[in-house]
């Protein structure tokens, strides 16, 4: 999968700059560096979510008694449709986007696999509108 960096080049920027703005510099290079996991859009909630791999993998103890769970979640003012979703080791593993801007909808509808409105678009029908 590509980096966030390159799949998301403006979302990046804008988060990473708010982070450094707050005082995050660890948080803002951390989702400089990541890769994604997955991309899911809904548009139907105009909700979508992108899974980032973590850049520090979790040792035996961590990984099969603590466990990987939701720690923390960053609110940004700038792009106030995105949110950062920490895990409980602090480490960035998601971005959760709720009525995220037209041209960053068409670019999660691009990325996110088996989507239903992509049969459509292939027979020359619009994603915008649905004749159901």
């Amino acid at each position: 999968m590509p980096s966030f960096a390159g799949a998301f080049p403006e979302l990046c920027f804008d988060l990473a700059a708010e982070l450094r703005a707050t005082g995050r510099s660890d948080l803002a290079r951390e989702l400089e560096a990541s890769t994604l996991k997955s991309v899911s859009y809904d548009p139907e909630t105009d909700a979508g979510l992108v899974a980032l791999e973590a850049q520090r993998e979790l040792n035996a103890v961590e990984r099969n008694v603590v466990g990987q769970k939701l720690g923390q979640v960053i609110s940004f003012d700038g792009a106030h449709y995105a949110s950062l979703q920490l895990d409980n080791f602090g480490r960035v593993v998601a971005v959760d986007l709720q009525a995220p801007p037209r041209e960053l909808r068409w670019k999660l509808l691009r990325l996110t696999p088996n989507n239903r409105w992509r049969a459509r678009d292939a027979r020359g029908g619009c994603p915008c509108r649905d004749t159901r």
